[in-house]
């Protein structure tokens, strides 16, 4: 996938989450909390949503895959990216990008650092363009 064809799928209308988004515990990631959801769309991509939370210090994640791998990352209170800092996104560039996991032009997202995890749900979607048919029920233990 290239930065056009990813342009062309964050921008493409109709994209939808149907189904409830539950996070679980999974024994190999404790204390991490994990929902994954599919994304529908008009092209067909098979794009999945995963959100990863650790309610230990507060770090929430949102990562679009495809087939290709990760495309986009909204990391929260997360780890350290200079120059932006723990709040910032990732996106594809370059056909290469999810090979080195979406290094470049890391944009801050620092104004949005305060937000709950439904909050930053609802804002994720909102950029992605994506409509959630279904529950969010948030993690026990996170704002």
């Amino acid at each position: 996938m290239n930065r056009q064809e990813f342009e062309e799928l964050r921008d493409l209308p109709g994209k939808a989450i149907d189904g409830d988004i539950r996070f679980v515990a999974k024994k190999t990631a404790s204390p991490i909390l994990i929902a994954e959801a599919n994304i529908k769309n008009d092209r067909n991509i098979d794009a999945k949503l995963t959100i990863t939370c650790n309610p230990e210090i507060d770090v929430v994640s949102f990562n679009v895959s495809t087939s290709v791998g990760p495309i986009c990352r909204l990391d929260i209170r997360g780890h350290n990216h200079p120059p932006v800092g723990r709040n910032h996104k990732h996106a594809l560039q370059a056909e290469r990008c999810p090979d080195r996991n979406l290094p470049d032009e890391v944009t801050d997202f620092s104004a949005i650092s305060n937000l709950s995890v439904r909050e930053l749900f609802e804002r994720f979607l909102g950029m992605a363009k994506i409509k959630h048919n279904g529950v969010f029920a948030p993690p026990d233990g996170m704002r």
